[in-house]
């Protein structure tokens, strides 16, 4: 009883924190984004042997407010969580995001712990997490030399420790925001706390790249270019990747659906809804330049499955023999304390 009142009342203060957010604020003016495309060559040269891999791990449904400002409190939406993979000529396997940890499928209440099993319903399957699908499609975790991280919320670092000879890619900023957060938020500090290669991207001598004014060649070769998205949280990053055939931009935390993207709706919960406002717009105004260009949004399965193509594998997760045997089903499904 004591759990369910308590549970209760932070689900109370998080829905007043929401309604209040809205209701202070003023209404966003359509930025100017200059139609020019910087450093950005007419015709497109994509970079040979570069392929991309998506994977499912798991889904969150949370209250239609948090992903749209506008959105209904009691309506759910659910957030698929994707991690992606980048096949490199020369860097092995880049992977963006790393999903939900393993752990959630077998006891989420106790991993999430009361407060965070508050903002949502997780769904997730045994042999679901990126480590198991990763074995499956013949793509071996040794490979991994660099992870990207578009924020460090815990949808993209569940499984960041466990590849531990792996670059952590991220700023510095949304570094610092993971460490000093409370257990009032989603970020998890154990899930990050013993990486030990972080690999910081600077954006103080940054180059523009289409409509965006601050992006970082990560290996000098334009295969993979990370953008400055900051907004949604302290340091957001964005990935161009170069496809031979087409241009990709896996939006972070920038886009998280397709209709976000399409209709730039704000975000419920946002760092600074002003640096997300002009940031979305920039990438409306890309995408009207640069027609060709697929735009990925990160917890958007549908929106996915549509761009699917001999550069892009859509990995479609489908439990093995022994993970049907798996009896600790207890959180596979797991809805909030106090919801039917």
């Amino acid at each position: 009883m004591m759990m369910l009142s308590f549970v209760s009342i932070i689900r109370l203060l998080v829905t007043c924190v929401l309604i209040l957010g809205v209701a202070c604020e003023e209404p966003l003016r359509l930025p100017y984004i200059e139609p020019v495309l910087h450093n950005w060559p007419e015709r497109y040269r994509g970079v040979s042997g570069t392929k991309l891999h998506v994977f499912h791990t798991g889904s969150i449904a949370v209250s239609s407010r948090i992903v749209y400002r506008d959105g209904s409190l009691p309506q759910q939406h659910t957030l698929n969580i994707l991690v992606f993979g980048i096949e490199h000529p020369k860097q092995g396997l880049v992977l963006v995001g790393t999903g939900l940890n393993r752990r959630l499928a077998d006891d989420a209440p106790r991993y999430l712990g009361p407060v965070r099993s508050v903002f949502g319903q997780v769904d997730m399957q045994p042999g679901q997490n990126i480590l198991s699908q990763l074995k499956t499609a013949r793509l071996s975790e040794e490979r991994v030399k660099f992870v990207i991280l578009p924020d460090l919320r815990l949808d993209h670092t569940g499984e960041l420790e466990s590849l531990s000879q792996a670059a952590a890619v991220v700023t510095r900023e949304e570094h610092a925001a993971a460490l000093s957060s409370s257990t009032l938020g989603l970020y998890m500090a154990d899930e990050i706390d013993q990486v030990e290669k972080w690999q910081f991207v600077d954006f103080s001598t940054a180059t523009p790249l289409g409509t965006f004014a601050r992006s970082h060649d990560l290996f000098g070769d334009g295969s993979i270019e990370l953008i400055d998205v900051t907004g949604t949280t302290a340091g957001g990053l964005a990935a161009l990747v170069r496809l031979p055939e087409r241009p990709v931009l896996l939006c972070g935390n920038l886009a998280w659906t397709h209709s976000q993207a399409r209709y730039a709706w704000l975000p419920g919960l946002a760092f600074q809804r002003e640096l997300w406002w002009e940031k979305i717009w920039r990438l409306k105004k890309f995408k009207d330049l640069v027609p060709e260009l697929l735009i990925l949004p990160d917890h958007d399965w549908d929106a996915i499955r549509k761009g699917e193509g001999s550069d892009i594998t859509v990995h479609e997760f489908s439990p093995t023999k022994e993970d049907e045997k798996d009896t600790s089903t207890a959180a596979r499904l797991f809805r909030p304390v106090g919801t039917r």
